[in-house]
């Protein structure tokens, strides 16, 4: 559904590219958006290569094995809330007025709870894994 989803965003918006260019002239931010979604449906499909399937294993399901991805893709997600305004005002200023520094507050308290909580998965993770060294140390002495 996820390969399905990313097709049809670039369909739509490869529509919506042409008709702001017919339209306006001109097509950004939207622009950015498909790019963005063909890098994705791109990584989808190389990471569906056998070679590289296995290697990363989402078959396994294993919720310890995928906390450091978790945590990860939360402390990315926290940065780029905490920046949006930044990346993205060149593409969102109309007559002066940069539209992505909207919602102030809420961004930053969003972004730092989403670095927290990725720093937190990634922790734990390390935790898990040096009780599990322990673990076997011992193990192996008694």
């Amino acid at each position: 559904m996820s390969l399905q989803a990313l097709i049809a965003g670039v369909l739509i918006g490869g529509i919506h590219i042409y008709m702001s260019q017919m339209l306006r002239g001109k097509s950004m931010p939207v622009d950015a958006v498909v790019y963005t979604t063909v890098l994705t449906l791109a990584v989808f499909l190389i990471l569906r290569i056998p070679f590289i399937w296995q290697g990363v294993d989402f078959g396994k399901g294993n919720t310890k094995s995928n906390l450091p991805a978790g945590g990860a893709a939360t402390i990315m997600l926290g940065l780029m809330t905490l920046t949006i305004q930044y990346t993205m005002g060149s593409t969102h200023t109309w007559g002066g007025v940069n539209y992505a520094d909207a919602f102030n507050t809420s961004m930053t308290v969003i972004g730092v709870g989403l670095l927290l909580v990725g720093a937190g998965l990634c922790i734990s993770v390390a935790n898990v894994w040096e009780r599990a060294g322990r673990l076997t140390v011992q193990g192996r002495s008694a």
